[in-house]
């Protein structure tokens, strides 16, 4: 599934060849998956209402990102914007699984992470998307600039989702600086984003430190988990969840609240440092020490496992229903000091006191027994101490004990 990463360059993408431009024409497909609730009035209506709009940029927030329009006649990107009351209008993207978007003549390092070998991009990938034509494959919406600029949509699964919003907001000046903060604080307090947690490639308002480890410490579920649960950190998906837990030495399946401090700490710079590192900077520029290299295959045509930069041998766990990935050599599962539990019980205590006994007894038995030559002794000694033992464990029932002792 795209994650922070690659929704981040898609908006990018879009940002760079379509803010600014005028729409002359959208076609979208008949699919009532990949746009909720649309029947064949409302397709037409929208289709006819985006007409001649203008894309005044695109934002993002974790796995979601959006394209903001309004009915300016200015040309400019930093025009100035007619204001229709304190409606924006907003078509918010989310990719799913598969969804991707596609510009025509346009090649970039931004493509499917799954779709990378060991972590690069293919050779050839762009004359092979060439050659499938246009509109590509599983097109799901075609919008069309009055500069003859196209852009798709598309999604195999159908997994993806597309909504055309008209969203109230507050808005203090009709600049569109402001029209693209007052969307997105408009969406933040609707659904789906007023579920999404704090996205950590923004520094001006992502969690504290303290924040942060103070979930970390309260919630009782695998580390991998919490990490990839978007109330939490949006965005985080699983090869970047990987990627944060190996460069910060935490086994995937170690629970949050076993963390220690110190690493908490180093857990949150990780996740600060890789959500912008990722949002920066395309695949083509990942340091090679980097897990997610390395991570693409379980095995070799040798049936080798993929090793890391430095030699480390690559494995694989299922966490919360995912597949992770990790370096066992570096990542230890550990478990803290184990106590005796409030719900222990007196009998148990008493067992676990005998026990000790008898280890004791019976170095000293052995050690009696070669001093004086006999074995009568040690025998002696050894049902005494299976006595003692017996006498401790809870009796289940005189029928048992009789026979024992017969």
């Amino acid at each position: 599934m795209p994650e922070l990463g690659e929704v981040a360059h898609a908006a990018k993408l879009l940002s760079k060849h379509l803010a600014g431009k005028r729409i002359s024409k959208l076609q979208l497909e008949t699919d009532t998956i990949v746009f909720p609730s649309q029947t064949p009035e409302i397709r037409s209506q929208i289709e006819k209402r985006y007409a001649t709009k203008k894309i005044v940029d695109v934002g993002r927030h974790g796995k979601y990102f959006w394209i903001v329009l309004n009915d300016s006649q200015a040309g400019s990107k930093r025009a100035t914007a007619k204001k229709m009351g304190s409606a924006i209008e907003v078509m918010l993207l989310h990719l799913g699984m598969t969804g991707w978007v596609h510009i025509r003549d346009v090649n970039s390092n931004f493509f499917p992470m799954e779709a990378s070998k060991d972590g690069e991009k293919p050779e050839g990938y762009d004359e092979k998307k060439k050659k499938e034509g246009w509109p590509p494959r599983f097109s799901k919406f075609l919008l069309t600039a009055e500069d003859g600029l196209e852009f798709s949509f598309t999604d195999p699964r159908r997994l993806a989702r597309v909504r055309f919003l008209e969203i109230d907001s507050d808005m203090k000046s009709s600049d569109e600086g402001d029209i693209m903060s007052a969307a997105e604080e408009a969406l933040k307090k609707i659904e789906p984003l007023c579920r999404s947690g704090k996205d950590f490639s923004k520094r001006d308002s992502r969690l504290s430190e303290e924040e942060f480890t103070q979930i970390v410490s309260k919630r009782k579920v695998p580390v991998k988990s919490l990490l990839l649960d978007q109330a939490v950190c949006a965005g985080i998906g699983n090869w970047m969840a990987d990627e944060i837990l190996f460069q910060s030495r935490v086994h995937p399946e170690q629970y949050s609240n076993t963390i220690p401090p110190s690493t908490q700490k180093l857990l949150y710079e990780k996740l600060c440092e890789i959500s912008e590192y990722t949002v920066t900077h395309q695949i083509n520029a990942f340091p090679k020490s980097w897990l997610m290299k390395h991570r693409w295959s379980k095995r070799s045509k040798k049936g080798e496992r993929p090793k890391t930069a430095d030699g480390y041998t690559v494995d694989f766990v299922t966490v919360g229903g995912r597949t992770s990935c990790f370096v066992p050599e570096l990542q230890m599962l550990t478990s803290p000091e184990s106590e005796i539990s409030e719900e222990t019980t007196e009998v148990d205590v008493k067992v676990e006191t005998k026990k000790r006994t008898v280890t004791a007894s019976s170095e000293v038995t052995e050690k009696t027994t070669k001093r004086r030559g006999t074995s009568k002794k040690k025998i002696e000694t050894t049902e005494e101490i299976n006595s003692e033992i017996e006498t401790a464990r809870p009796v289940r029932s005189t029928r048992t004990r009789k026979a024992r002792k017969t």
